[in-house]
């Protein structure tokens, strides 16, 4: 007695002798012709078709800022393998958590995003890529974080 090859793809067929109503209980038919010739190639071709179109549709259409969430602690790991220094982390972080408490999509009047940045561009743009253009930003102002924050903690904006 040979052992039975493993089967890949179930059909109306396998779906009755799973449920048992086969007519020898336990026992699979495993004479019938190939499963991957039951699926028309015309069916397979609009399927995939239509998955493609999905597929497409869903990178054409523009994400809702709204649409993904993301961990203030995932955004404070990134924002920390961007900054060498944990001195300059610990003073970008002071300066976001006082800005906008790490929440991508906050504003206040005209001013966007993680970094409170005046730029529709900036608000535009997902979070990672925020913290990216403010770090940029503070090293070109102020040569780094802690002198952006000694400025914050002056003024009361950066």
């Amino acid at each position: 007695m040979t052992r039975p090859k493993p089967r890949l793809i179930l059909n109306k067929l396998d779906y009755r002798v799973y449920r048992g109503h086969s007519q020898q209980q336990g026992v699979l038919d495993l004479n019938r012709e190939n499963h991957f010739n039951s699926i028309s190639i015309d069916k397979s071709r609009t399927i995939s078709f239509v998955l493609l179109l999905l597929l497409l549709l869903q990178m054409a259409t523009p994400m809702s800022s709204y649409a993904a969430a993301y961990s203030v602690d995932e955004l404070r790991v990134y924002a920390h393998s961007r900054l060498v220094s944990f001195n300059e982390f610990m003073c970008f972080d002071s300066i976001i958590i006082s800005e906008s408490h790490y929440n991508y999509v906050a504003h206040n009047g005209h001013h966007y995003g993680i970094g409170q940045m005046a730029s529709k561009y900036y608000q535009s743009r997902d979070p990672y890529t925020q913290i990216d253009l403010t770090i940029k930003y503070i090293h070109t102002r102020y040569k780094s974080a802690c002198n952006a924050l000694s400025f914050h903690k002056r003024h009361g904006y950066y």
